[in-house]
């Protein structure tokens, strides 16, 4: 210990302002961490299971399965097995100066599909953007190509010459899901009419000879003030029958990412107790990088003044 205290006052001005920088951002990112992974925790624990026929609009946690849409399956693109959610990552390694190597990311991807979450009492669509993913498989392997599929795996002649690459994947399989979200009750009627109309005014614009042949009445090849009328008009007429009949379809319940850093957005394939502990471990590991960081930021004050 003594001689640690030495070199610390030793050390530069510049040097030490170094080390204690590095240290108190330690600090600071480790607590945040603590506070981050703890409220996780607290949210799991805290907030009432709903089910998807009752569950009312806003913040909610539900249990269930999941599986693809028709016609929407997923496939993990590095193991090319099926799942409802995958993250993959494909890094190289390259050489540096003086012999060092380092891997760097060449590749990544997330996937993005909406999938269907189902209870005993119904079922909702998943939007997956933008979700804390605690996956149900996670697969990390060596190759000599760029992609898997097809390439040479890594022995011991792939490791000693050639370019080498790293795969990861994480992937969810179709079945139990824990879900911690905002669920929203979507209609097609849901948008305002004058936004519909203007949509369908711009979709127009881009015929332009459909539309002077419906609404260019004086044939001078342009459209007036008053034809733009009328061509305002026909398409409100159009777009409120369209509301019309879109009002008969059945509402759509969709789970998807909230829009405050308060209600995050959880994704698990584990059950509430399994992934609560596993968020206070997380924190009380952060704790303890705090509990480092600090009392290595007292030594160096405590040697140096």
């Amino acid at each position: 210990m003594s001689g640690i205290l030495g070199d610390l006052k030793t050390l530069s001005t510049l040097h030490f302002t170094m080390f204690v920088l590095f240290a108190f951002a330690a600090a600071l990112w480790s607590f945040w961490l603590v506070w981050k992974n703890f409220q996780r925790a607290r949210l799991i624990e805290d907030t009432p299971t709903a089910k998807v026929r009752s569950a009312p609009q806003g913040y909610v946690e539900l249990e269930g399965s999941a599986r693809c849409l028709p016609g929407q399956e997923v496939i993990a693109p590095l193991t090319g097995l099926p799942c409802i959610w995958y993250s993959f990552r494909i890094d190289e390694e390259r050489r540096g100066s003086k012999n060092t190597t380092t891997w760097v990311e060449v590749e990544s991807g997330t996937s993005e599909t909406p999938f269907c979450f189902y209870d005993d009492t119904g079922e909702c669509l998943v939007d997956p953007r933008g979700a804390d993913v605690t996956e149900s498989a996670r697969k990390t392997w060596y190759g000599s190509s760029r992609w898997p599929g097809g390439a040479v795996k890594r022995g011991l002649f792939g490791m000693l010459v050639g370019r080498r690459y790293r795969y990861q994947e994480r992937r969810i399989a179709a079945g139990y899901l824990y879900l911690l979200g905002w669920f929203d009750t979507l209609r097609s009627t849901d948008s305002r009419v004058s936004d519909e109309v203007r949509g369908v005014l711009r979709q127009w614009k881009q015929d332009q000879a459909a539309l002077l042949g419906r609404f260019d009445s004086n044939g001078d090849g342009r459209i007036d003030e008053n034809e733009w009328t009328e061509a305002r008009q026909s398409a409100h007429r159009e777009v409120v029958q369209d509301r019309a009949r879109r009002s008969a379809e059945p509402a759509l319940n969709c789970v998807r990412a909230g829009d405050s850093d308060r209600h995050p957005f959880l994704m698990a394939a584990r059950p509430q107790p399994l992934l609560s502990a596993r968020y206070r471990r997380r924190a009380l590991a952060s704790l303890a990088g705090f509990s480092m960081a600090c009392a290595a930021l007292l030594v160096m004050f405590s040697a140096r003044f």
